[in-house]
């Protein structure tokens, strides 16, 4: 992120103000989209990251199938940008989403979800495909690899037929846990193994398994074999300090953040800005982060406690910041930031701002 061009670009700007540098965004977009073509395998980005249907189509151009979705707002909005090929990665339970589910499918030339329930797969609209879950370690859902899934998916396919059932779908969510390079492959390893070995275990048994598809930005690349066939990173179109910390992604390769403007400085080791948990994360801090975010050219400053409307900030040498002073803070996880604002302000690559909304936020009714 260029903090210069932000903070001249947002002076005039009442803080706190999500801000998007659409440079880096481009940068991370084509980075990844490289990585998925050189792996010969597909990119469907999980669009919960930026929730946008501006990013939906630049995520498109630059080459993915489809778009991955957490919630039938967001495919909802995606369908109306023009995407036409869906996953809706979590379980549809209930009968208003599967009226939504029903809509929508009307809507697209190709949709699926994930689950690891045939009560739930016979009750989906019978033009909507499925992506059995298994559990790579994270132990959120899905079966355990192996015997597990390969009885589930036998039942499945009595269920719904075999050729409404696309493959097996991994997230290796577990490597949020890692502290080092190490521990990420191997999370990266679990992931890629936990499919791809179940899946022979189907062909085996007789049973076409379409696709095999994993997905997080700090595994991404980091184990694309074994017949993996397709990638759902999310996080990587923006950076957040998670994935800085993490290793997966460098401090200037974040495009999101928040300017805020010093409040307080009550001591010379401890300031005050006007933006805290209702502007950005106070979510998933990994082992490593220290603080709530992390603040561009000033490493020693620390985001050390939030309240709604004010982050502390200290750093044990004095922070040297005045009231008035304006910074730009980087989240501890863009996901959950981008859910907090109805609009980012997007510098192009022109360097002109511009309002992004963020259609695609919350879960309708």
């Amino acid at each position: 992120m260029d903090v210069e061009r932000i903070l001249a670009a947002t002076e005039d700007t009442i803080t706190p103000v999500a801000v998007v540098d659409e440079e880096v965004v481009e940068r991370n977009l084509a980075r990844m989209a490289k990585l998925a073509s050189d792996h010969n395998v597909k990119l469907r980005p999980h669009a919960k990251t930026h929730k946008s249907a501006y990013m939906a189509r630049r995520q498109m151009a630059h080459g993915a199938v489809g778009l991955t979705c957490a919630t039938f707002t967001e495919a909802e909005v995606f369908a109306d940008a023009g995407v036409d090929d869906l996953l809706i990665a979590h379980p549809p339970v209930g009968k208003p989403k599967l009226e939504r589910l029903g809509a929508l499918a009307k809507r697209v030339r190709r949709l699926a979800v994930s689950l690891d329930d045939v009560g739930i797969a016979r009750s989906l609209p019978a033009n909507v495909e499925v992506l059995w879950e298994v559990d790579p370690g994270q132990h959120r859902i899905g079966t355990l690899p192996g015997d597990p899934t390969v009885r589930a998916v036998q039942e499945l396919i009595r269920a719904i037929g075999a050729e409404r059932f696309r493959g097996l779908i991994t997230h290796g969510g577990h490597v949020y846990a890692a502290t080092n390079q190490k521990e990420r492959q191997v999370a990266a390893d679990q992931e890629t193994d936990g499919i791809s070995t179940t899946a022979v275990m189907l062909r085996r048994a007789g049973i076409d398994v379409r696709e095999l598809s994993v997905g997080s930005t700090p595994t991404a690349g980091l184990a694309l074999r074994g017949g993996i066939t397709e990638m759902r990173p999310g996080t990587y179109i923006y950076g957040d300090a998670n994935q800085v910390i993490l290793g997966s992604q460098p401090l200037e390769d974040c495009a999101l953040g928040v300017v805020a403007t010093v409040v307080s400085t009550p001591a010379p080791e401890r300031t005050v800005v006007d933006a805290g948990s209702k502007a950005f994360s106070a979510d998933l801090r990994v082992a490593g982060l220290d603080g709530f975010g992390l603040v561009p050219g000033r490493p020693d400053l620390r985001v050390a406690r939030l309240s709604e409307e004010h982050a502390v900030l200290t750093a044990e040498k004095g922070t040297e910041l005045k009231i008035g002073s304006r910074l730009i803070i980087i989240p501890t996880h863009a996901c959950t930031m981008v859910n907090l604002h109805a609009v980012l302000l997007r510098l192009s690559t022109e360097g002109v701002t511009q309002l992004l909304p963020i259609e695609a936020r919350g879960w309708g009714f």
